[in-house]
């Protein structure tokens, strides 16, 4: 069982950087694309492979956290634990609004400088909230 806890945690770590850490370019591509004032619609369009790959990576962390809180042996209990995975709704919120601005941005409802503002906050917003995760699992607090 320890095998099986260490696979799923290295798993979970992988999403981690490479996965959730793509939320990082969301914000920052939509931050530079918006103060910068030119090509809003480029910036759109490369922003929607960053979200969808982005939302695949929040499920896969929510998967391998599952994994890991069943082999965890009791861990799933921790609430460190069960606070980490009620902050992945927060998390679910805010990237359901960066699409669905993306979404309105890209069929011309809605003012690009508009839309990559609420896509970079939403993207900082999930951020702070991934740190906040991290934070907690790596000190346990309670």
């Amino acid at each position: 069982m320890r095998n099986l806890y260490l696979s799923f945690l290295v798993a979970h770590v992988l999403v981690a950087i490479l996965g959730v850490g793509s939320i990082a370019s969301v914000a920052i591509v939509a931050g530079t694309a918006r103060r910068t004032g030119r090509g809003s619609t480029g910036a759109l369009i490369w922003l929607g492979p960053l979200l969808r790959y982005s939302g695949l990576s929040l499920a896969a962390m929510l998967a391998t956290g599952i994994l890991l809180g069943l082999t965890g042996g009791g861990v799933h209990q921790a609430g460190w634990f069960r606070a980490s995975a009620l902050l992945l709704i927060p998390t679910g919120v805010l990237h359901a609004r960066a699409r669905r601005a993306l979404r309105r941005g890209l069929a011309n409802e809605d003012d690009g400088d508009r839309v990559l503002r609420r896509v970079e906050w939403s993207a900082y917003g999930m951020c702070a909230i991934i740190a906040l995760i991290a934070v907690l699992m790596e000190a346990k607090p309670f």
